[in-house]
């Protein structure tokens, strides 16, 4: 074997070893369970369960305070007692403690089934167990977090939840130090360490909701509170962490734009139209934040939680004439022809300038539906329209195929004032209907109108009556301007 060919043999051998390791390190990550179960009377039992026959379980009751070093239980609460077991490949121990009536501890430690001496094996044996079971469960939390805190800041204690395995006992540790005089610097490391070492969604979310007020207190611990609050996977949670932030108005307005940038990364329609429901009933927002709340309800597929977010826009007062257009372009991807009618109903009981109204008519060129088409349009024509506005209305109303509703907005529109010109395009428009009742009826509610109107209307009135077939119905209208 030459020299190559003993370096490769053992590169690989090398590699192979590392790939077993690995495995047997995620081998042993997936069989590792915990379980805590606190019963009525006080009792707390922990079973921990390693893998490959290396588990323990630990169950006590009562106030038990640990030594300084974490090696050593020094106090035990009257009627409180410890036990810690542990089976490792067949082999089994167990310590037992307690407090005697004069509140010394009485120590008992046991291999299989034979009592030991405490001292010095069990002593040794609990020195090396009691941080393993400490870093399991919430057992002496608030005296460690104390003393940590004490001797290491907020860094020594986040340290320290870095050893920590479960989530649970994770965010024990936070919500300990979380009531500590932090400084923004404090905060801002807890939050990294909410988003980098907590996996579970409902521990991050817990401590995001509940302590919200004392997170956003600074642009900085805004952008990292937000950082953390991305770092939730469940739509759920995420968003019950933003709305309970908008419920106790600890999101300010210069902070909204943060919000609806998480909002915007939520997949579930329902869940982000709540959201953003949420803002709307129970914030005041400038017609910036307005407007980039309209643009992140775009990008909801469902039209009926979009036409929700929309329509409980339309209730906000002071809604800008930009923010009027930003809705309308939201509405392009909108399918429902019954949610598109619902939206342009809502938003036409507002003051609409001509530019608005020329997007409400290109928008309603867009529903499919005659009924939610001429529903929208005879809304439409009751507002004082431009002379753009007429010619865009009658391009709409043209391209619809029922003549039915097309004369129903053509007749609501004979109750408003038009110039002679006008007036011409309109009859003009009538033309386009194919039945001859619905021409005639549509031409005789412009009748009067007509008559009163010059000699080239008229004859425009006439023109547009000699492309009515039927005989009665071309003299109902002809006879309607004699």
């Amino acid at each position: 074997m030459n020299q190559l060919t003993k370096i490769l043999a053992a590169l690989l051998l090398k590699i192979i070893i590392l790939l077993l390791m690995i495995g047997s390190d995620e081998a042993q990550a997936q069989r590792r369970s915990t379980s805590i179960n606190i019963s009525d009377n006080g009792k707390t039992t922990i079973s921990v369960k390693n893998g490959f026959g290396n588990n323990f379980y630990v169950e006590y009751k009562g106030e038990i305070k640990l030594s300084d070093d974490d090696k050593d239980i020094v106090s035990i609460s009257d009627g409180g007692y410890m036990e810690i077991k542990r089976s490792a490949f067949g082999s089994r121990r167990r310590i037992f403690i307690e407090p005697n009536s004069s509140g010394r501890l009485i120590k008992k430690y046991y291999v299989g089934s034979s009592e030991r001496s405490f001292d010095p094996e069990g002593r040794r044996w609990m020195a090396e167990i009691l941080l393993e079971v400490v870093r399991t469960s919430t057992l002496g939390s608030k005296q460690r977090v104390d003393r940590i805190y004490r001797e290491g800041g907020t860094y020594g204690v986040l340290k320290e939840v870095g050893y920590i395995g479960g989530n649970h006992v994770k965010s024990r540790y936070i919500k300990l130090l979380l009531q500590k005089d932090l400084k923004e610097a404090d905060l801002k490391s807890i939050l990294n360490a909410v988003g980098d070492d907590i996996d579970s969604d409902h521990h991050r979310a817990d401590i995001l909701k509940n302590n919200a007020s004392k997170f956003l207190t600074s642009e900085s611990c805004t952008s990292a509170y937000i950082d953390a609050t991305s770092e939730i996977d469940s739509d759920h949670h995420k968003a019950e962490v933003l709305k309970r932030c908008v419920y106790d108005g600890v999101f300010k307005e210069n902070q909204m734009n943060a919000l609806f940038t998480v909002a915007d990364d939520i997949d579930s329609d329902y869940h982000k139209s709540s959201v953003l429901k949420t803002v709307l009933k129970n914030s005041s927002l400038s017609a910036s934040n307005m407007k980039l709340l309209i643009s992140t309800a775009k990008e909801i597929d469902s039209d009926h939680h979009k036409s929700e977010v929309l329509r409980t826009a339309l209730n906000s007062k002071g809604l800008s004439e930009e923010g009027f257009h930003t809705m309308l372009n939201s509405m392009s991807s909108m399918d429902s022809d019954h949610h598109k009618d619902e939206v342009l109903s809502k938003l036409l009981r507002n003051n609409l300038s001509p530019s608005s109204l020329s997007h409400v008519l290109k928008q309603a060129g867009g529903i499919d539906s005659d009924s939610h088409r001429a529903n929208v349009l005879k809304q439409v024509v009751g507002k004082e329209l431009s002379e753009e506005n007429i010619n865009t209305l009658m391009e709409v109303l043209e391209d619809m195929d029922s003549d039915h509703h097309k004369a129903d907005v053509f007749k609501r529109m004979s109750r408003n004032t038009y110039s002679s010109t006008q007036l011409s395009k309109i009859l003009r428009a009538i033309g386009s209907i194919d039945s001859d009742y619905h021409k005639a009826e549509s031409l005789m509610a412009f009748a009067s109108k007509v008559s009163a109107g010059g000699q080239s209307l008229r004859e425009t009135y006439r023109s547009v009556c000699n492309s009515i077939s039927s005989n009665s119905h071309y003299r109902r209208a002809i006879n309607a301007v004699q």
